[in-house]
Parts: C-alpha cells; structure tokens; sequence
C-alpha cells in the first residue's frame, strides 16, 4: 500500500461523511442560534451605537467587547460556558439510552468513526458561527468607522481566544462524557471537574484551618486551580495569567481530552447506558471523593456556625461522610436501599479517625515548629497575603499601593523578637482574640514557613513594642520616613469635619519642612500612639510626582507638624475650633428595634463650653464589648465659611467628667 492509499484509509476509518451529515442536519440549529446571537452581541451591537468618533470612553468599551476577559463580555462568556457543553451532550447522549447505543453501535462503523464523526461535526457547528461572526466584523471594520474603534488584530485575536475556550470545552464534556451514562450527570460533572481543584482546595484548607493552630496556605491567582476555564472566567484573572504559553497549553488538553476520550470509549461496555458511572473502576473514586466533598464541606459549616470547636466538627465530619457515602451509593446503585454497604463507609471512618488523631495530637510537628533565628533570612509580618506577594515581586521595595505596616523583617533583632512572639502565641492555641496576622518566614535555604495567627495588640503589648518601635516597621507603615521631599509634588491638609477649605502646600521650602516635621513626629510615636483608636478627620495627603497619594491621619501627639502649623497660620484655616461648636447633641443610635416603633431616640443638648471641648478631645479603646452603651454625638457650629454638623461618638465605659455623666444619665 502506498502513502496516499494509507491516507485514504485513515481519512475513510476516521470520519464518515454520512454521520457527520447526519449530526449537521439534526443539530444545526445549536450552531444557528449561537451564531445568531454572536452576531447579535458583536456586530449588530457595534452598529446602533451612537458614539462619537473621538470618545475615548467609546473606542475602550468596544475594544473589551472583543476581549472575553472583560466586563463588557459577561454574555459572550455565558455562550461559551454553555453552549459547547450543550452540543456534546447532544452529540453523544445516544450513551445515555441503551436501545439508542445499540442502534448506533450496530452500524458499520468502528467506535473510532463513531467517535471522530460525532466530535468534528460538533467542531463545525462550534467554530463556524465563530468565523462567521468574525468574517462579519472584518468587513464592518474595513467598510465602516468601526476601524476608528478596534483593529483588525483585535477582531482576530477575538477569533482565535473564542474558538480555542470553544474546543477546550467541548473536548473536556466529550471526555467527561465517556465516563458517565447519565445525560443530568454528563453536565454536572463536566462543570465539576473543572471546579472540583478549586473547591477542594478550598474546603481543605478552610478545613485544615479550623483543626490546626496557625496554619495558613499561601494562595495566589497564579496558581494551577484558577487555568481551568470556568475557573479562569469567573475568578477575573483570565487577563493576568493568560499568555502564549497558555494557549499551546489549552490546545494541547483540548487534544490529550478528545485523544484519551477516543481511547476510553473503545473500553466502555454498550451496557453502562443509564449509569451514573460507566466504568466499575472509577466507582469508588466517584463514592469516596463524594463522601469526602460532603464531609468537609460539613466540617466547614460546623466549624463557622459553632465557632470552630473540635468535637463540633468532627461531630459535622461523621455527619457530612454519611451522608455523601450513602448518597453516592445510592446513585451507583439505582436504589435507596443501600444500608448493606455500610463495611466501606466504616474502613473510610477507620482512616479518616486515624487522620484526624493524628492532627489532633500534631503528629508532624507543624504547630510547634518555629524556626531558629539564624535559619531566618528574613520574615513577612503583615494583615495581608496579598501584600506579602507584591512584596516579593518588588523585592521588599516601599510602595505606597502595599497595605499599610507590610514589611519584611532582615533587621536581626526584629526578627528574634517576632520569633519570640510566635513562640508565645503558642502557648495559648486556639485564641481568636485581636486580628489575623501572617508570620511569614523566608528561611536561608530558600524555603517558606507561614503560619497566620490572631493577634490581640494588648495581650502581648510588650513582644510587640519593639516591633512597631522599629525603624523597619515605620519605614513601611508610614513612607514619608524614607521619602525624598524633592519627590513631593504637593501636601494637601484638610479637617473634613470643617466646611473650611483645605491648605496645599506647594512651595519647595514648606514641603521640606513639613515632610521632615511629619518624618520625626512618626519616628517619636511610641507602640501605645500607634495602636490607640485615632481620630480620622484631619487628612495629610502627600502626593509625589508620578501622581500618586499616600493618606496620613493627623495624630495629637505630632507636635511639631501641629506648631508648624500654628506658626504658618495655616491652623485656624483648616481645623475645627472649640469656639466654632455651638452645641453638641447627645443620642442614643437608632437601632432597628426604634426604627419599627417609629419613636425617636431620647436627645440631649449640651452647650457648656467646657463640655463641648471635652467631647471634643474624648477618647477611649475601639474594641469595647457591650455597643449597646454607645452614645452618638452631634456637634453643630458655624465658620467663616459656612455652618457645619458632623457625628461621632463615646461609650458609658469610658472616663468622663462627673457632670458629662450627668447629662448622659439624662437618655436613660
């Protein structure tokens, strides 16, 4: 035989011109809707717009109409969500019904025929609208003012990205498919493997979580879980992490799906039509990964409506197993009469008891490793994950976009005093007192230990003193203590409790000062400023040259800032003074309880200047326990610049005078 003989033959043994006929002919209407709709999304819509030529806003918004990553393109990303995964099932749902398998099958065509018969013609009806669409917007761009909108490499690219998720879809339903003879189970276990990396992980963490003390994971959109499609579409980070490389990737698991699908269907029984699983092999990862979804999904629910208690949990565990165990076996056998498979869910309980024994009593030692301070090349100490990576990315560079206080450690002693921070934190494991904080180790040989803990800033006051005392923290926490006054372009001072108008210091003189003034009253801040409730009505905004602004809040204890601002004659010009208060109002807050009744909350007026300025400069702790004791205070006054009311508030626990008690007494 020669080579065109041998081509031939394979073309003939692969496709069939009369099947793929056959599915064009039934199910082109799928493809004519879609098309149609396409149309009517992209082309049809480019056309009524009523948009002038130079808009900006205009040439933006239709060049991410053609980028199905965007906003613009939540429709476009339903359709390829849906309808690929409609078709296959349409295409292949013949293994769904046994007299319909066996009528196929009986053809003269080998499985392999079938096979590639049945996913070109869904190929066809997937791809065309697609062309078609594009064809469409090709001679718009080229006949119309379009072109002034989008380039022609916009709509290609549109093309491509659209017919390559298009295949990648229909190849993983065609895969799924194979394994399954069961139309409702064929569709959600298309969407669920492409989930299922995803919500694992999240259950188990969340899971690992709430059984182990200070555990965390580092979690970023890079990550392997978030390539898959529907995953990549609704976690918004499809523009991020979609490159080259990405698309050779999805063209090659488009084909691996549809090559191993191929292969698997010439081993899938004609008898396994109607099963939720086709293949006896795969029914117990199908049985045991639905008993171990259900169980930490149960786990999680527990754990968060009962405040993590670990018997509640396991209580939640047992539960959830059950549960799934049973409803999976269930589906496998076609019948709720399924009590006698009870020895395989009593083997997983057995396992599932020696695992959690095992965390229990910290088997591998992961609550209690810390690491020594010479194996510690620098260490991460912040609110935010995300801070740490944008920290690595930059290489530990200040910059005002990180979250406030995110900073790495190298400073030798900072980092012997976090690790003896941690050491303390675990000698009381399981406090949820104060805000989560990442400990993030970088050690010498280039490994990471993380660990997140809550942390309550007045139980261990004084392991944390040096820390925010640091130079490091303050560096990071607070940029004007590095930052050249040559960058600055201007400072803007406002009280928002002030119709006043805010001063904007723009002579080179002035910024100096100010910025070196506002650098040492940061640097003189002790730990018990910095964590104090501060009052947010005076505003620093220090923006630089590249434009961008970095917000500072007034504290009383900067001094020097608050002289220089009372020499410049800048004070009386921006901030609320005592004098301009002419009453303060004392009010219980309107809860939903006296909303319903429709009654209005009990008022005391003050105007007792002594009073008003006590109200004025009162203070206390944020993180008081009974809010029913929450007191709102409304002060009135008038400026130059015009009448002004603003709101703020105290609480009954708080140190007060005996004669503002007085009038406090007076809402009860």
């Amino acid at each position: 035989m020669n080579w065109g003989e041998a081509v031939m033959t394979f073309k003939v043994s692969l496709f069939n011109k009369g099947l793929v006929a056959s599915d064009l002919k039934r199910f082109w209407w799928v493809g004519a809707l879609y098309g149609l709709f396409l149309i009517l999304i992209l082309p049809f819509h480019h056309m009524v717009q009523e948009i002038p030529a130079d808009s900006r806003w205009a040439r933006e918004m239709l060049q991410r109409s053609l980028d199905i990553f965007s906003s613009q393109s939540g429709m476009q990303v339903v359709l390829i969500c849906t309808v690929p995964v409609i078709l296959a099932v349409l295409l292949f749902q013949y293994l769904h019904n046994n007299r319909a398998v066996a009528v196929m099958h009986s053809l003269p065509f080998n499985r392999y025929t079938l096979f590639c018969s049945h996913s070109a013609a869904g190929l066809v009806l997937l791809l065309l609208p697609v062309m078609v669409t594009g064809l469409v917007l090709l001679v718009l761009n080229m006949t119309t003012p379009l072109k002034e909108y989008y380039s022609l490499l916009n709509i290609l690219q549109w093309m491509g990205m659209t017919a390559l998720f298009d295949t990648l879809l229909f190849a993983i339903t065609v895969f799924v498919g194979i394994f399954t003879g069961n139309a409702i189970a064929h569709i959600a276990f298309t969407y669920i493997l492409q989930v299922l990396p995803t919500g694992l992980y999240v259950l188990l963490t969340e899971n690992l979580r709430n059984l182990i003390y200070g555990y965390a994971s580092i979690n970023h959109p890079g990550d392997l879980r978030y390539n898959f499609p529907l995953m990549m579409f609704t976690s918004g980070t499809g523009s991020d992490v979609f490159t080259a490389g990405t698309v050779a990737v999805y063209l090659l698991a488009a084909a691996l799906f549809l090559a191993a699908a191929a292969y698997v269907y010439k081993l899938r029984h004609a008898e396994a039509a109607g099963d939720v699983v086709a293949f006896t092999i795969m029914r117990p990862v199908f049985k045991y990964g639905v008993t171990v979804c259900a169980m930490l999904l149960a786990g999680a629910y527990f754990a968060n409506v009962y405040r993590g208690a670990f018997p509640i949990i396991v209580w939640g565990y047992v539960l959830g197993s059950l549960l799934g165990y049973f409803m999976a076996e269930a589906l496998l056998q076609k019948s709720l009469k399924v009590w006698s498979s009870y020895r395989g869910y009593l083997g997983y309980a057995a396992v599932m008891a020696i695992l959690l024994f095992g965390i229990a009593t910290d088997a591998t030692g992961y609550v209690r490793r810390v690491p020594e301070p010479e194996k510690v090349k620098k260490v991460y100490f912040g609110t935010s994950l995300y801070s740490w990576i944008q920290l690595e990315k930059m290489k530990n560079r200040i910059d005002p976009g990180i979250n406030e206080g995110a900073v790495f450690f190298e400073n030798r002693d900072n980092i012997e005093h976090i690790i003896r921070l941690h050491r303390q934190l675990l000698q009381n494991p399981g406090d949820k007192k104060g805000v989560t904080r990442y400990i993030i180790y970088t050690l010498e040989d280039g490994g990471y230990l993380v660990r997140q803990y809550y942390i309550d800033e007045k139980q261990y006051a004084s392991l944390l003193k040096p820390i925010y005392e640091s130079l490091e923290y303050k560096r990071a926490r607070f940029p004007v203590v590095a930052q050249d006054p040559a960058g600055i372009k201007l400072i803007e001072i406002d009280d928002d409790r002030t119709p006043k108008r805010a001063v904007i210091l723009t002579d080179r003189v002035e910024i100096g000062e100010f910025a070196a003034l506002l650098k040492q009253d940061v640097l003189n801040t002790t730990f018990e400023e910095l964590t104090a409730r501060a009052k947010d009505y005076v505003h620093i905004n220090i923006v630089d040259v590249n434009g961008r602004s970095v917000h500072y809040t007034l504290r009383d204890g900067y001094r020097s800032v608050i002289n220089w601002l009372k020499e410049k004659g800048y004070y009386e010009n921006i901030m609320l003074l005592p004098d301009e208060v002419e009453y303060a109002v004392l009010e219980y807050p309107v809860t939903p309880e006296v909303f319903k009744t429709g009654s209005a909350p009990r008022r005391v007026e003050i105007r007792d200047r002594q009073l008003i300025e006590e109200l004025l400069n009162i203070n206390g702790p944020d993180d008081f326990a009974d809010r029913g004791n929450v007191i709102s205070v409304i002060f009135s006054g008038r400026t130059t610049a015009g009448t002004f009311q603003f709101r703020g508030f105290i609480h009954r626990g708080w140190p007060v005078s005996a004669a503002l008690k007085e009038y406090m007494k007076q809402l009860d």
